[in-house]
């Protein structure tokens, strides 16, 4: 999925993905933030987007200080309607939850919201309304 991101998420996402790039914004979108060269289990960025994905950045942006936009805003809607998108699509091509989850960036369990989404979506746009 090809989605750009603003600023330096479109950067935090070439490294640990859109999803977890969005998770950053949402929790500290508007605000400048630290990278610290070294963080334990209780540090925010930790308990945002786990263990392995802190790693990732702090090898990028260990002493850097960085503004993050805000999350909710033009960009993060376009991304969630790719993401949404992208899940749609693979679902037709009978992709199972956990590629489409994999594929996309997200949790199964949001997969199975899409579908359930989209499908009762279908069923109303085919069947009418008796209202």
């Amino acid at each position: 999925m090809t989605q750009v991101l603003p600023g330096v998420l479109a950067e935090i996402a070439e490294l640990v993905g859109n999803a977890k790039a969005l998770q950053i914004a949402a929790h500290a979108g508007g605000t400048r933030i630290y990278f610290p060269s070294k963080v334990n289990g209780d540090h925010w960025l930790v308990q945002c987007i786990g263990h392995d994905a802190t790693l990732k950045l702090l090898e990028r942006f260990a002493g850097d200080t960085c503004d993050i936009p805000q999350a909710g805003h033009g960009s993060y809607a376009r991304l969630r309607r790719g993401i949404a998108q992208s899940i749609h699509q693979l679902d037709r091509d009978k992709r199972s939850s956990k590629e489409i989850a994999r594929r996309t960036g997200v949790s199964q369990r949001t997969v199975h919201r899409h579908r359930k989404a989209h499908r009762d979506n279908a069923a109303d746009d085919e069947q009418g309304s008796l209202f």
